[in-house]
């Protein structure tokens, strides 16, 4: 039986290029390099001698994550035009404001550590019944 490789996730500094700050490194290197196409040759990649906007452009329309200098959100859309299906002459840079949330707990439900947590009103009937 074959064994498996073991294989070590090497973590990347974010790239920057011009003011901002892009985050994904697979997706930046699918737009300088390309992707692998039918033949095993590297296709459709723009190269690293690429303008700074024409990398920005297509890094935003594949979803990749920018941020300013100062950490702020660049929102999708800011570099390419999803409306035209073309990268944007001047980019529209937008702030995305909107905080980061997870997933919302129902606090009316939720019992704190100092806290008992009331049985429903079926519970008590089965309680009562035995």
């Amino acid at each position: 039986m074959a064994k498996a490789k073991k294989v070590e996730k090497v973590e990347k500094e974010p790239a920057t290029y011009g003011d901002f700050v892009l985050y994904n490194n697979e997706k930046l290197d699918r737009v300088i390099n390309g992707v692998m196409g039918a033949q095993g040759k590297l296709t459709d990649g723009l190269g690293k001698d690429a303008p700074i906007s024409a990398i920005l452009a297509e890094y935003d329309r594949i979803g990749g994550l920018v941020r300013t200098r100062d950490g702020k959100k660049v929102a999708l859309g800011s570099f390419y035009d999803f409306d035209k299906g073309v990268a944007r002459e001047t980019p529209l840079v937008e702030i995305d404001e909107k905080p980061q949330t997870g997933m919302k707990l129902n606090e009316e439900h939720v019992s704190g550590p100092n806290e008992t947590a009331k049985p429903s009103k079926r519970r008590k009937k089965e309680i009562e019944e035995e």
